[in-house]
């Protein structure tokens, strides 16, 4: 194992209000070694993927309503009153009787967000608080994430993915438009795609996994690196988040290894048109046994750096270098650490600079 130049992958989410709070909190921590800092996924986003129901595909006029929000989030959390209570109860879309393909999206409102919060990031950094020479970090969901939660038929899905495909893809162009790539860290947020080729891609008692999409799960993640990653001039950063599921701050199901992540960083590598900088894997608290590392001799991504998301608020340094000294003995390159999902997940009760400073205080010993 080698240290990565910038030692500390920030997932993407921080439990802050607004951009400028995020980068006020966590750029003197880790300002110098993360490989980039997120405006933390204010407002809406915070819900990840509800972004996209409740902003494009609620709005679309080609789709209609198969099933609303069947049970919301229970009051008194402090949570919007729109948000479902899991993933049993998320609203479903299908295209309009006779429609076979979407109508072409406008934006799924990305852009506009990031350019708005890199100008608060640049005015930090001309005033010192942000580093020179650190990058402005965006997050973007991978096609099944942001379209097979919120349909109910394998057609359904493929005409939405196709149509996310499309505007991703002119979004991207968009954000490197708004941003200058050199500032840039652009990373996929990638999460049923992992557990269909992990756990199968028909769990029929286990929304949103209860029908089987069109295709192999593992062609179509394929699809989507190769269409998504086509554009993306070479000097943006990009990473990878392969990812479990953090709802409630709980794993949708557990991996049994890190064998899915590395088939599916090694065929990301593979078909990639352009290089991928980083890859995230998810290291559950209870794993630092060598079984759950095994698979890393198998990984074949070049020079990429590998965040290993081993750093876990409830044991501390101790617990998260326990799990490194497993990590060290099957991976030999470019390594970094982050947490096994976004810090906007967490209890209430862990408190956000303690854990910025476990990973400070982690990156210090590797």
């Amino acid at each position: 194992m080698s240290k990565a130049h910038k030692p500390v992958l920030l997932v993407g989410s921080v439990p802050c209000n607004t951009a400028e709070e995020t980068f006020r909190t966590v750029a003197p921590i880790l300002g110098e070694l993360a490989i980039g800092l997120s405006d933390g996924e204010i407002d809406t986003r915070r819900f990840w993927v509800m972004y996209i129901a409740r902003n494009t595909w609620g709005n679309h006029p080609d789709l209609e309503v198969v099933r609303p929000v069947l049970e919301h989030a229970p009051r008194g959390l402090g949570l919007p009153e729109w948000l479902p209570a899991g993933y049993h109860a998320l609203p479903w879309w299908a295209p309009k009787a006779g429609v076979a393909k979407l109508s072409p999206i406008a934006t799924l409102g990305y852009p506009a967000e990031a350019a708005a919060s890199y100008r608060t990031f640049r005015r930090l950094r001309e005033q010192g608080l942000i580093p020179r020479g650190a990058r402005f970090q965006q997050c973007l969901p991978f096609p099944d994430d942001g379209v097979r939660l919120f349909t109910d038929t394998a057609r359904s899905m493929s005409i939405m993915v196709d149509a996310y495909l499309d505007v991703m893809k002119r979004d991207v162009a968009r954000l490197c438009e708004e941003i200058p790539p050199e500032d840039l860290v652009l990373q996929w947020d990638i999460n049923w795609e992992t557990i269909a080729v992990e756990h199968g891609d028909h769990l029929p008692d286990m929304p949103p996994m209860q029908y089987k999409p069109d295709g192999d799960p593992l062609a179509r993640f394929a699809r989507y690196v190769s269409e998504l990653n086509a554009s993306i001039p070479p000097s943006v950063r990009v990473g990878l988040h392969l990812c479990y599921g953090d709802f409630h701050h709980k794993h949708f199901l557990d991996p049994k290894d890190l064998a899915a992540s590395v088939t599916m960083a090694n065929k990301a590598a593979e078909v990639s048109p352009r290089a991928i900088d980083y890859f995230h894997f998810a290291v559950p608290r209870h794993r630092s046994d060598d079984g759950y590392f095994e698979p890393l001799r198998n990984l074949q991504v070049g020079g990429a750096t590998v965040y290993a998301g081993l750093v876990h608020y409830t044991d501390g340094v101790a617990g998260s270098l326990k799990r490194l000294a497993t990590f060290k003995r099957h991976f030999s390159g470019p390594t970094g650490v982050a947490t096994e999902c976004g810090l906007g997940h967490r209890p209430k009760d862990h408190d956000l600079v303690t854990l910025l400073k476990i990973h400070r205080d982690v990156a210090a010993e590797m």
